[in-house]
């Protein structure tokens, strides 16, 4: 997955630190699993980018610390991350999901979004995009919005 080079896709493997409701005491590893399944598909500072998958999860200590009046339960983890970390002017494959006079509409991974103007430095793109035709752009800025990624783009090729 991470071979790729026009994914956008980084394998990295880290130590973070994992907050617990104390319901997840009884099933600390289900518990690891629900906080790092609800963070998938989203941007977040801490992995510079957007979770993708995780795998190899390593609890660090199998006792837990309670910070200052939080009710949560702190917990060291350690794991393989596959995050996708899209940078400006990196190339990067989508399909075509929508085509307007203005623009053509890029999905990437089936998740993240990318816009192409069809109209840059004065000069028109070729228009003749169909919905599902596989291409390559240029990221040319990132944009956050709800930690959802989304991009705009130039250069659009097949």
């Amino acid at each position: 997955m991470c071979s790729d080079p026009m994914s956008g896709f980084t394998l990295m493997s880290r130590e973070q630190q994992i907050s617990l409701p104390p319901s997840c005491l009884g099933n600390i590893g289900q518990g690891v699993k629900q906080q790092l399944d609800s963070k998938i598909g989203l941007f977040s500072d801490e992995h510079d980018g957007a979770l993708i998958a995780y795998s190899h999860i390593k609890l660090l200590s199998d006792k837990g610390q309670i910070i200052d009046d939080s009710p949560f339960i702190h917990f060291k983890i350690k794991a393989d991350f596959v995050i996708f970390q899209p940078q400006i002017s990196s190339c990067l494959k989508g399909v075509v999901n929508k085509i307007s006079r203005d623009h053509v509409g890029i999905v990437i991974h089936q998740y993240f979004n990318a816009s192409v103007p069809l109209v840059q430095n004065g000069h028109k793109e070729a228009t003749d995009w169909s919905r599902g035709d596989p291409c390559v752009f240029t990221v040319t800025k990132l944009f956050m919005h709800r930690n959802l990624l989304s991009m705009r783009g130039k250069n659009i090729e097949r």
